[in-house]
């Protein structure tokens, strides 16, 4: 439930400005894609820092917890004030990169420059909720993650339909949110006295800095070619019209809003996975990624149904145009079609970060990425069509689920001859 409150604000953000002009929903698909790219490209902050945490707690060394809890945020707060400084300087050139067009550049700035001043809070943000997971306070974490969300969607529906602050509303009510979410997260976290202690007692190490920083390093890598799919996806999107490029950020929502529902999933198997293959219990890990295949399989096909009939009344919570709403039309079947595979693979995704196979899994997004979606997603462009692009992002995600299987399967039989 908690991953599925992640992208709610987006998808309000999205549905509240959607109903105000369409100019602005194509700004805030632009600005989204930048600052998501950004973020997701650091992401080996959340699932490094459960994975460790987790481990750490799972051996009961409290020295090594606090150790792995500051260099994590250490790493979240210097990472994000570094590379908000960097798209500062850079923001012109990526907003067309990511599709943006003269028309609509002002907007975008808008709205930009004000997320830009909370990116930092948002990477030590999630960082937190990360650490509290690891931990095993997955209930606190939700409870954060419910009071935040529904603080963005709150401030931002005063602030553009009663302040009528324009496209500024939506900016602020987010930066506001991922504040107090740092605050609160981090003032729980060091409630607990043997937490503070170590926390503030602990020293780096050599070691500690090694291991975080090599699957780190993996992390970073997978994530980059990921977030350049979707960076490449809107910047097609946005080379064929600002129609097209709203409807992409559309479906870019409601495809995004399942794979969060089912990565609370693929966190639980990176969550007990560390703990249970810390503690040389394999049989238990095996019994615990059944479990939570099947799971992942039951959501995908849950929002499979869900899209399937209702579809009419998805698309008109985000927008009213009927251009727009045309286009979303022609694509919508392969929206609801690819939700029980994308499920699955997200959860084996999940199972592979909870068996350390960091390094296989950025191996085979790379892979991905140039054999796969590369090649069909040029094809939008040689038909100026968004079809080709949305197959690409499919198949990308079958791709995802096949060597998933295959990483996973594979590693557990190591890890039982040994």
């Amino acid at each position: 439930m908690a991953s599925l409150l992640e992208p709610l604000a987006g998808l309000v953000d999205t549905s509240l400005v959607g109903q105000i002009d369409t100019k602005w929903l194509a700004s805030l698909a632009v600005g989204t894609t930048i600052l998501n790219a950004f973020t997701w490209m650091f992401n080996f902050l959340v699932h490094a820092s459960t994975q460790a945490v987790s481990k750490a707690a799972g051996q009961k060394d409290y020295s090594l917890l606090g150790e792995k809890m500051k260099i994590s945020l250490f790493l979240a707060f210097t990472i994000g004030f570094l590379s908000a400084s960097f798209i500062f300087l850079v923001r012109k050139p990526l907003y067309a990169m990511a599709g943006g067009r003269p028309e609509i550049e002002a907007f975008i700035e808008a709205y930009f420059l004000i997320r830009l001043i909370g990116h930092p809070f948002t990477l030590v943000y999630l960082t937190l909720i990360s650490i509290l997971r690891g931990l095993g306070r997955v209930q606190l974490g939700f409870g954060l993650m419910t009071l935040t969300t529904f603080s963005n969607i709150g401030i931002s529906w005063y602030l553009l339909f009663v302040q009528k602050t324009g496209l500024e509303g939506a900016a602020y009510g987010t930066v506001a949110a991922n504040v107090i979410g740092v605050v609160l997260a981090f003032g729980f976290l060091m409630q607990r006295a043997q937490i503070r202690e170590h926390f503030f007692g602990s020293q780096f190490s050599k070691e500690g800095w090694f291991t975080f920083g090599k699957n780190s390093i993996h992390l970073f890598g997978r994530s980059f070619f990921l977030t350049a799919c979707f960076f490449i996806a809107t910047r097609f999107a946005g080379s064929l019209g600002v129609i097209e490029l709203a409807a992409h950020q559309v479906l870019l929502q409601v495809w995004l809003l399942a794979s969060f529902f089912t990565d609370g999933v693929a966190i639980s198997g990176n969550i007990l996975g560390a703990r249970f293959v810390s503690q040389g219990n394999i049989e238990k890990t095996k019994e615990i990624f059944e479990r939570l295949l099947k799971m992942g399989g039951l959501i995908g096909i849950i929002f499979s149904v869900a899209y399937f009939f209702f579809d009419d009344f998805i698309i008109g919570i985000f927008t009213k145009d009927p251009k727009v709403i045309l286009v979303l039309g022609g694509l919508w079947p392969l929206i609801w079609l690819s939700q029980l595979p994308n499920a699955i693979a997200f959860v084996y995704d999940g199972l592979l970060f909870g068996l350390e196979s960091f390094g296989y899994l950025q191996k085979m997004m790379m892979i991905g990425v140039a054999a796969v979606f590369l090649p069909i997603a040029l094809l939008s462009m040689v038909y100026n069509s968004l079809y080709p692009l949305w197959i690409a992002l499919i198949c990308l995600n079958l791709f995802r689920l096949v060597t998933g299987f295959n990483g996973t399967k594979k590693k557990l039989e190591v890890m039982s001859a040994a």
